[in-house]
């Protein structure tokens, strides 16, 4: 498998559905991920969840373009030698641990519109007019903010990653903050319509019942796989171009934001769910983790454990060893 999506061939993308449908098959018949009894998605209000099967159709179909917006952004900012499929497949295997993968809810939608954001922020020149860019990043920030209100504290980070790319310019800055009010002004409108009542600092993840042991294993694999991408990231960054010294300096402070504002929702509600944010700054370093020319030894075992874990965890009670 990884030597497949380690290639440029296009086609493997093609797989993508069927890994995706493996997982749902997979949780649907043993119901290891539950589903929550309301849908809680942020300013938009709580509804009462009747047919799971409905909220897991929108769930696939994010994680699959998300998953494939993250291989673009890998291939097109040249972060390895040569394109490759990587990014997605593992992109695909990390979200199976959360539960976003298999239902939808304010927390998923938000990480997905937080991918959008980034795709705008990745096009950003510094000697091109911006303020297209800087809008749609800062709307799509905006519309993530909906789903997920405490995000509206991470605000100052967005202009961080704009300045980053880009000289302060009142006007972009001032096109930021309207891009970024835009869906929560709708959104206030929609509350008041409807008499919802949410607060800023309610969250909108629905992982209570997201195991621990997921969660330990997601940290122990992106922990492993980002020790063995040190080296060669390292590497790409001295002889990388100023772009992408920038590019990776933003992932630097996604990071840094994801794993604050996760540690926060879990300190505050006991939910795991928004760590899975991490996935989408690492996904784009991680492979670079499994070589250049040819897939290596000791990522791929990494990988094919958890892989294995992935899939056994359906059919096995890892948890109640453990415990």
């Amino acid at each position: 498998m990884l030597k497949f999506f380690h290639s440029n061939r296009t086609s493997v993308l093609a797989l993508i559905p069927l890994i995706l449908a493996t997982f749902f098959i997979l949780n649907y018949f043993t119901s290891y991920h539950q589903i929550e009894g309301q849908l809680k998605l942020g300013f938009w209000g709580r509804y009462p969840i009747e047919n799971s099967i409905i909220f897991s159709i929108p769930a696939a179909l994010l994680v699959g373009i998300g998953a494939i917006f993250m291989n673009n952004l890998f291939n097109r900012n040249d972060f390895a030698e040569k394109n490759n499929f990587l990014p997605s497949l593992l992109y695909i295997v990390f979200s199976s641990l959360f539960y976003f993968n298999y239902f939808i809810d304010g927390a998923g939608i938000a990480h997905f519109f937080l991918i959008l954001m980034i795709r705008q922020l990745f096009r950003l020149r510094q000697k091109e007019d911006g303020r297209r860019l800087v809008f749609n990043a800062a709307f799509f920030f905006g519309i993530a903010c909906t789903f997920f209100p405490f995000l509206i504290l991470a605000l100052p980070f967005l202009y961080f990653m704009i300045w980053i790319f880009r000289p302060f310019i009142f006007r972009e800055s001032f096109l930021a903050l309207t891009g970024f009010l835009v869906p929560l002004v709708y959104a206030l409108l929609f509350m008041y319509m409807m008499d919802i009542k949410i607060s800023l600092l309610s969250s909108s993840s629905s992982s209570n019942d997201l195991q621990k042991l997921d969660l330990f294993i997601a940290f122990v694999a992106t922990g492993l796989f980002s020790l063995l991408a040190l080296k060669p990231l390292l590497h790409k960054f001295q002889v990388s171009s100023i772009r992408l010294k920038k590019i990776f300096r933003l992932i630097i402070l996604l990071t840094i934001l994801f794993i604050g504002i996760g540690l926060i929702d879990a300190f505050l509600y006991q939910k795991m769910q928004v760590v899975s944010w991490l996935i989408i700054p690492l996904v784009l370093i991680i492979p670079l983790a499994f070589g250049a020319e040819k897939v290596l030894l000791i990522p791929s075992i990494v990988f094919y454990i958890l892989l294995l874990f992935c899939v056994s965890k359906f059919f096995i009670p890892f948890e109640s060893f453990v415990l």
